[in-house]
C-alpha cells in the first residue's frame, strides 16, 4: 500500500519534499560537525536535481533545457582553441590589441 502511494504523483512529490528536508538537515550537520561519510557540497544539492527531474516529467521543454545545460558544461568554448589569435582584449587594463591578417 505504501509503495503504491509513493508511485502516485502526490506520493512522489511528498517523498521528494521529505528527501529535500533530509538533504538540507544533512548539509547543515556536515557544515557544523564535519561528518566523515558526507563529502563537501560544491554543486547543487541532490534535492534540487530531483525536483528538476520531476519538473521535466511534466514539462517536455524542461528536459531539453536540462540536456542543453549538461552539454554546455561538457563542451567548453576556449578562446585559444582554433585559429591563431589575431586580437586580444584585456578588460582589466582597458586595452585591446587588434592585428590585421597577413596578406
Amino acid at each position: 500500500m505504501v509503495a503504491a502511494f509513493f508511485l502516485s504523483v502526490i506520493g512522489l512529490t511528498l517523498g521528494l519534499l521529505v528527501f529535500a528536508a533530509a538533504d538540507r538537515v544533512g548539509l547543515w550537520a556536515n557544515r557544523r560537525f564535519r561528518l566523515p561519510w558526507r563529502r563537501d557540497e560544491t554543486g547543487r544539492p541532490m534535492s534540487a536535481v530531483a525536483v528538476d527531474e520531476l519538473d521535466a516529467l511534466f514539462q517536455p521543454t524542461k528536459r531539453y533545457e536540462l540536456d542543453e545545460k549538461r552539454s554546455s558544461l561538457i563542451l567548453r568554448d576556449e578562446e585559444d582553441d582554433g585559429a591563431p589569435p589575431r586580437s586580444r582584449v584585456d578588460l582589466d587594463a582597458g586595452t585591446a590589441i587588434i592585428r590585421a591578417p597577413r596578406p
